[in-house]
């Protein structure tokens, strides 16, 4: 007979903290088995998710394994290099914004004009203290080649970003890419700065915030640029400016048709070199959907139209939600709490479909502290199952809820999320997963765990808000929830997160909420029933015995 797993949700009794801090996660509770079998039940067909272990979809790719970064010389400081130690667990690359000058800040200016024979003047000795301390923390570095010095394209007009104007005489631009790349590859050598990846310019559909010029002017701009940083690196990785996708963008694929068979304005020959392609993706609570299927799938739909172009990199380089559900912005990225963490389940199975390699992540702790958002928890269940083979996963369950499953080292992985768009939805979910394939047949008995993330697991930032509510700090008109809570209080929420901080950070951990569940295998299958908040993400692991 199938054993029924089935799980109750853990609850935080806040009057007495410290007695359920020490034991909210061992009140998990298997249920008994039904006396009926449950694969003769009546359950509703869409509740049921249909894995097989046979089918494989293909790898289990880490896809959040990048951070970008506005400024490189944030990396000067000891005390900078020290507090990102902790992110190393599951970050790679740092991709490195605005190098080149053109700086609202006035940061970067190598640039230091032309001599009389007209040759350009530069001084890098502060990029080469840059990257010296960049390359200490052991990170790869991806660098943008975006803004244009203000000398070379003048007048100063200074928009959202700085210069978004292209070059007056490429000449000079040519140069000065020369030159910016020699430094490095004398610096670092050839051997590891043909390993870094180059973009050339950031939202480039963008007008007039990160470009200017026309859309054939940025497509003349990006073979130049491209065929001098080959002059200098003949194996570079390089690739075009993440494209906006809002609706005020000003192009879109045409940059795929451009690469592939329009005209090279640097070499009059067919097509450019582009080694991977980018997008930005920002969700925005307020409109109560997950628009990345219709944002990805012409994109992708382009890219495979292509042969040259089908199989490289599809990434996401700006990621995160811009809006809380009252439409207000900050200079909080993402949703910290539930929400956020459901939200984020679904864009990694939507990544796995659409073939997306990257998401570029701005970071997913809470200020002023390494506290973990509820996404980071969920990250911490994708490394689990990284590695491994993701397989198939059938389910007509309506609106966004699914499964990612996956085999690894004889195990057995499924990610369960239940995705509501409304933060104050109360659409609870249960799904019936039911596990078939050659490794259910190798062996009748199997143990399980599960981990879950939902607003009583995984997540502090109700209790946090909380406590600032209750010590009276005075909030504002600011984004709600984000992982900046400076967006929404005043000074002295700090004090209160330090005050708390043991409380906050075993609220934070990732709990475990089954422990070694006996699951028996009945007629080659495993059949489970998994119980959902409205923004909750279960990770299940399943052991032969």
């Amino acid at each position: 007979m199938s054993i029924f797993s089935k799980t109750r949700l853990c609850t935080f009794n806040l009057i007495i903290v410290s007695i359920v801090l020490l034991f909210a996660c061992s009140e998990t509770e298997i249920i008994d088995p039904p006396v009926e079998d449950p694969q003769t039940m009546d359950i509703d067909p869409d509740k049921i998710v249909n894995i097989n272990t046979n089918a494989i979809k293909g790898p289990m790719y880490s896809f959040w394994s990048t951070r970008p970064m506005v400024n490189q010389t944030r990396f000067n400081s000891a005390n900078f290099r020290a507090d990102i130690e902790s992110i190393k667990p599951y970050t790679n690359n740092y991709n490195l914004v605005r190098m080149l000058g053109g700086r609202l800040d006035d940061k970067n200016t190598f640039y230091q004009g032309v001599d009389a024979s007209g040759d350009i003047v530069t001084d890098f000795s502060g990029l080469i203290t840059s990257m010296q301390n960049f390359m200490q923390t052991g990170f790869k570095p991806r660098i943008v080649l975006d803004n244009v010095p203000w000398e070379m394209s003048p007048p100063r007009l200074e928009d959202t970003y700085g210069n978004s104007k292209p070059p007056v005489d490429y000449n000079l631009w040519r140069q000065y890419i020369n030159a910016f790349l020699q430094t490095l590859v004398d610096e670092f050598g050839m051997e590891e700065v043909k390993t870094w990846r180059f973009r050339v310019g950031t939202e480039p559909n963008f007008s007039p915030d990160h470009w200017r010029g026309t859309k054939n002017e940025y497509f003349r701009h990006y073979d130049i640029t491209v065929d001098e940083v080959l002059q200098v690196i003949p194996d570079a990785i390089i690739g075009p400016g993440n494209l906006l996708t809002e609706g005020v963008a000003t192009f879109t694929t045409e940059l795929i048709d451009h690469c592939a068979t329009g005209t090279n304005y640097a070499t009059g020959e067919q097509g450019t070199k582009m080694d991977f392609f980018s997008i930005s993706y920002y969700e925005k609570i307020d409109q109560n959907t997950v628009k990345l299927p219709g944002v990805a799938e012409s994109y992708r739909n382009k890219l495979n139209s292509y042969s040259q172009f089908s199989n490289i990199p599809f990434d996401i380089q700006e990621f995160g939600m811009l809006r809380d559900e009252n439409g207000k912005r900050g200079i909080s990225l993402a949703d910290a709490t539930e929400l956020g963490a459901s939200w984020y389940a679904t864009i990694a199975d939507m990544a796995y479909q659409y073939g997306i390699t990257e998401i570029y992540d701005w970071g997913q702790e809470v200020e002023a502290s390494s506290l973990p958002q509820g996404r980071k928890n969920v990250t911490s269940m994708l490394q689990m199952m990284e590695g491994g083979d993701r397989v198939e996963a059938a389910t007509s369950s309506s609106g966004f809820v699914g499964a990612i499953p996956v085999v690894k080292d004889e195990k057995i992985y499924v990610l369960i999320y239940n995705h509501n768009p409304s933060r104050t939805s109360t659409s609870s979910r249960t799904l019936y997963p039911r596990i078939r394939g050659g490794e259910i047949t190798d062996s009748k008995e199997w143990t399980m765990n599960e981990w879950t993330v939902d607003k009583t697991h995984g997540v502090f930032m109700h209790e946090l808000y909380k406590d600032v509510i209750d010590a009276g700090v005075p909030v504002t008109n600011g984004r709600i929830y984000g992982n900046r809570p400076s967006d929404y209080f005043q000074e002295g929420w700090i004090d209160v997160l330090n005050s708390n901080l043991d409380k906050y950070q075993m609220l934070a951990e990732l709990p475990q909420t089954v422990t070694d569940s006996l699951v028996e295998v009945s007629d080659e299958n495993i059949a489970l029933e998994i119980d959902l908040e409205p923004h909750s993400v279960k990770l299940i692991e399943l052991t032969p015995k």
